[in-house]
């Protein structure tokens, strides 16, 4: 699953994906990141992510006195049907919490 996903014609947002795999071209480290750890960085649900790399680095590099800019991003998408049966759950749950009130 890449980047290059179509979303219904729109570009693909942080809010798009489950996780976000962060590799350095450098020194080959990677890690795979959730959406909410990326606050810190200043990414939001409604951030591109064309606009990812830009924004992160490789602290390991970093701290080696290199720029530790060279990384690439893959992202994990969040399945539709998933998010559907999971919302369909959600919403069951509800529904027999407010018929055991009334």
């Amino acid at each position: 699953m890449g980047m290059t996903m179509a979303l219904a014609g729109r570009e693909a947002t942080i809010a798009d994906v489950v996780s976000i795999a962060v590799e350095c071209i450098d020194c080959g480290r990677n890690r795979w990141w959730k959406p909410a750890e990326l606050k810190r960085h200043g990414v939001r649900p409604e951030t591109p992510l064309a606009a990812l790399s830009g924004r992160l680095i490789c602290k390991a590099c970093r701290a080696d006195g290199l720029p530790g800019a060279a990384v690439s991003i893959q992202a994990a998408f969040i399945d539709d049907r998933q998010r559907t049966r999971a919302e369909a759950r959600l919403l069951n749950g509800r529904e027999l919490e407010q018929s055991r009130r009334a």
